[in-house]
């Protein structure tokens, strides 16, 4: 019995390093983006296997496994090690929204616009059905600026605000819309919005998604205006890409990592267990800095929203 409970011990601990492994490692494969995206779980599986291997008192196996498992922990600590910021009267309100093809409840969005008193909103996934309920809903009279790029399905994207937008393209060389504009913020000045959306790394080729990351990480780049931005990244912390992207300079402020909110998972919002991949993000750079950070529910969509408040 011991020597069974032990094989099994080992192979929990190996998954565990399994995923600490596809946490540091950039490989591009539509497993290896599943893999890293899991990391947290497998983190768990390694925890499992550290207790099996203490109860069968395999006591050199439980220490391979004990290292193992505070490497995984310590790829998630720096999620939830921030820095409290205080709110203030001036501070704007951002919205993230996949609205999932168009289908999300458009009342509901445009209430938790109203609600939360949102002055810039970033939808991805919008269609020109989905314009329409928007519009019927009387999303113009919280946020009557646009800039909307709908298509069918998954690929559309648009930036809605309190305050007039200009500058407004498309970034190209992607599948799906991804945007940027410029708002003047009536005494800070002028901003630059984006509404990101990359595709995933899976059903997609893992080498496009790939692609299109580097490719955000070099407009992202040479953007020289401080910069606010909304997204479903199709991505987490747990992939290299991703932090590289986060990381170079001048680097990206992560809500979520900033405040050290941990891991705000937003998708799949529409099954029967909760969120597991914290996808949807606001981030800023060059000034401005996010000051609290949440998720939203967005009925009739498999991703939740999130909202942040942001120090103009």
């Amino acid at each position: 019995m011991r020597r069974a409970l032990t094989i099994i011990g080992c192979l929990l601990a190996a998954v565990g390093l399994l995923g600490a492994v596809a946490h540091a490692v950039p490989f591009v494969s539509n497993t290896w983006a599943r893999l890293a995206a899991g990391t947290p779980i497998l983190i768990v599986i390694g925890i499992v296997g550290l207790v099996v291997l203490l109860a069968s008192r395999a006591w050199m196996c439980a220490v391979v496994a004990a290292v193992v498992v505070a490497i995984g922990i310590g790829t998630q600590v720096p999620l939830f090690v921030g820095t409290d910021e205080a709110r203030a009267a001036s501070d704007i309100t951002v919205m993230q929204a996949n609205i999932y093809l168009g289908q999300a409840d458009a009342a509901s969005v445009v209430r938790e616009i109203r609600d939360n008193r949102v002055d810039i909103a970033t939808v991805v996934e919008l269609t020109d059905d989905a314009i329409g309920k928007l519009d019927a809903a009387g999303i113009a009279s919280a946020l009557p600026y646009r800039f909307v790029v709908p298509r069918r399905g998954g690929g559309g994207a648009g930036i809605y605000s309190r305050y007039p937008l200009t500058d407004e393209f498309r970034i190209g060389k992607m599948a799906m819309a991804n945007l940027r504009a410029v708002v003047d913020l009536p005494g800070v000045g002028r901003r630059a919005i984006y509404a990101l959306h990359p595709i995933p790394p899976w059903p997609e080729p893992a080498w496009r998604w790939a692609y299109e990351v580097d490719l955000l990480s070099s407009t992202l780049g040479e953007e020289r205006l401080p910069l606010i931005l909304g997204a479903d990244f199709n991505s987490t912390y747990d992939h290299a890409r991703f932090r590289r992207l986060l990381a170079q300079p001048p680097g990206l402020v992560d809500a979520a990592d900033h405040l050290g909110a941990g891991i705000v998972a937003t998708y799949p919002a529409n099954r029967r267990f909760p969120p597991v991949l914290a996808l949807d993000r606001v981030m800023t750079r060059g000034g401005p800095m996010p000051t609290s950070f949440r998720r939203v529910e967005l009925p009739g969509s498999d991703h939740t929203g999130v909202i942040a408040t942001v120090r103009p």
